[in-house]
């Protein structure tokens, strides 16, 4: 019996300390200090009013520079705002163009969808060949889009 109560507790300790280390083990993989060979130039964003009932993100050119004394190139970036991927770059190993050094993107669109009155924080997260996931190399402040006009 004492064995059984002793086991139960066991088991219930070990419960409660799985459940508390969810939180950490759970998070995005991504989310992680900025990778020791992708610099940024830093990035801007703000939101404004399209259209009526229609707001949009916009995200103000950038430059991701990769450090070519370790000759890795970009492999991909992301720009997210809350979490939420706007746009992904990512390059074909087929044709084996990877940027190195500064490289500054033209985005296909600079705008994005957003929600009237919702506040975005915007990040943008690199990967070089070196990297096994995307770093956050940015974030811009959090901003809240204006509320919607009629």
């Amino acid at each position: 019996m004492k064995k059984t109560i002793l086991l139960l507790s066991l088991l219930l300790l070990l419960l409660f300390a799985a459940l508390a280390a969810w939180p950490l083990l759970s998070r995005p993989q991504e989310r992680v200090v900025t990778a020791p060979e992708v610099f940024q130039s830093g990035i801007s964003a703000g939101c404004y009013i399209a259209a009526p009932n229609v707001c949009k993100i916009h995200v103000d050119p950038f430059t991701i520079n990769v450090d070519d004394g370790a000759n890795e190139k970009l492999v991909e970036f992301q720009i997210r705002a809350n979490e939420s991927i706007l746009y992904h770059f990512k390059t074909d190993s087929v044709t084996d163009y990877r940027p190195i050094g500064d490289y500054t993107p033209t985005l296909v669109t600079q705008d994005f969808a957003a929600s009237c009155g919702e506040t975005y924080e915007v990040e943008l997260l690199a990967k070089d060949e070196g990297d096994a996931v995307l770093y956050i190399a940015a974030t811009a402040g959090k901003f809240t889009c204006p509320l919607s006009v009629p």
